[in-house]
């Protein structure tokens, strides 16, 4: 019986361990209730500071969800690029312009009946090489 008692406790207290564990780990991941059928996707390739993008919220569209209304908030690095409202029908987009170069994380997060993050997206920004209009490179005309 003790020797059954004993095991018992040493369980309980691995399980407990794990159990705190986890719930350490959901508490230091920023993104531990993203939805990862929904992430965030910028326009292009090679991203230039000064230049405009248009950062889309994907997956997140009124007509296939219940969050057509809901204000959606865009960050870069953590600070707020712009919030739009999710359309009845189309995708939830915003502007977004890089001010520096470097390494951006672009996210989102949706606010409703529970607010929840977009699985973000990392972008490397290069520095600006020319002075105006000229820096962004010629628009498409493409179609």
């Amino acid at each position: 019986m003790t020797t059954t008692f004993r095991r018992t406790t040493r369980l309980g207290l691995a399980g407990s361990g794990i159990a705190m564990a986890l719930a350490t780990a959901a508490l230091i991941a920023p993104f531990a209730h993203a939805d990862s059928t929904q992430h965030v996707a910028v326009e292009g390739s090679d991203h230039t500071a000064g230049c405009s993008y248009t950062v889309t919220a994907v997956g997140v569209v009124g007509y296939s969800s219940s969050d057509s209304g809901a204000d959606v908030t865009f960050y870069d690095n953590g600070a707020v690029i712009g919030t739009v409202a999710v359309p009845a029908i189309g995708a939830t987009t915003t502007t977004w312009r890089p001010a520096a170069a470097g390494t951006h994380e672009v996210t989102a997060k949706v606010a409703g009946i529970s607010t929840r993050w977009i699985v973000p997206v990392t972008v490397t920004v290069a520095p600006s090489t020319g002075t105006g209009s000229a820096a962004c490179g010629l628009p498409s005309f493409s179609g």
